[in-house]
């Protein structure tokens, strides 16, 4: 069964007469998976990118495998007013996008790297979460929050201007992502107080890149995770894992830093560092 995943929660509406062929999403995420630029998808509108995002994942199902977790972008109004959209858009991460602590990054095949301090959370139990309307009970149905960078990459056409839709039919283009520390929300204190005042300092050889805390993620970092759980049709089985989204800025990625993420979560120090490499 392919994976059921959504971008955004479609209302009642005229048919949507110009999703793009599946033939063609397939040949751009064929083109993607060997390292070329994304074309212009001849979208318009959230419905549309919808309907040809569900054509992107199938063929990176192909190659990929069934996809472990979830990457919701545009979680700030920065990124909202930039690409032109007024809710997040979510896409779906592959088991090879994500690396360990300590890892050595390469470049290879990338197009237009960048790197992010993010934030992930981990489902413990799904029916809990399917059912959760507050953050109280989003927290008690996560298991692990983790420190994560991410390294999305603007992979389109040059000239090509990222819009909304056209970021959304290729599910905000996750590329790669490396997993620190991490810590059960059941050892926190207050897990919902907690996220919400949790810093993070992202740095690159050593010089500080970006300062924020929870409040960057939608105002609260468990917002995410109850946006994700409404628009439903998502995978959140047991084990799979969220990515909250931007904490702070997105930096260009180049082969020789080395990047570190340091985060404070109801006292806990968590980490993630890695290096790029050609």
């Amino acid at each position: 069964m392919k994976y059921a995943i959504a971008i955004l929660a479609l209302s009642a509406g005229p048919a949507m007469a110009e999703c793009p062929a599946p033939e063609t999403i397939y040949a751009a995420a064929e083109g993607w998976l060997a390292g070329e630029r994304l074309a212009d998808p001849g979208v318009t509108n959230m419905e549309d990118a919808a309907c040809a995002y569900t054509h992107w994942r199938e063929r990176l199902e192909d190659d990929l495998g069934r996809p472990v977790g979830v990457k919701v972008g545009f979680t700030s109004k920065p990124a909202q007013e930039r690409f032109g959209v007024d809710a997040p858009v979510a896409g779906a991460l592959f088991q090879p996008m994500l690396l360990q602590n300590g890892a050595e990054v390469s470049m290879t095949g990338s197009r237009t790297p960048f790197f992010e301090a993010d934030l992930i959370v981990t489902v413990a139990d799904p029916d809990a979460l399917s059912a959760a309307t507050t953050r109280e009970e989003a927290a008690a149905a996560l298991g692990d929050v983790q420190a994560f960078v991410e390294m999305p990459d603007m992979a389109l056409a040059e000239g090509l201007a990222p819009t909304g839709p056209i970021m959304a039919s290729y599910g905000v283009i996750p590329w790669r992502g490396v997993m620190g520390d991490s810590v059960a929300l059941s050892e926190l204190s207050d897990p919902v107080a907690d996220l919400a005042a949790l810093s993070v300092t992202l740095t690159a050889n050593g010089e500080v890149m970006d300062q924020a805390t929870g409040e960057a993620l939608l105002g609260h970092p468990l917002d995410v995770v109850l946006w994700l759980v409404g628009q439903g049709g998502y995978d959140l089985s047991e084990g799979s894992v969220i990515s909250l989204g931007s904490l702070g800025a997105l930096h260009p990625a180049t082969p020789g830093l080395e990047i570190s993420a340091d985060y404070q979560v109801g006292g806990q120090p968590l980490s993630v560092a890695f290096t790029t490499v050609e």
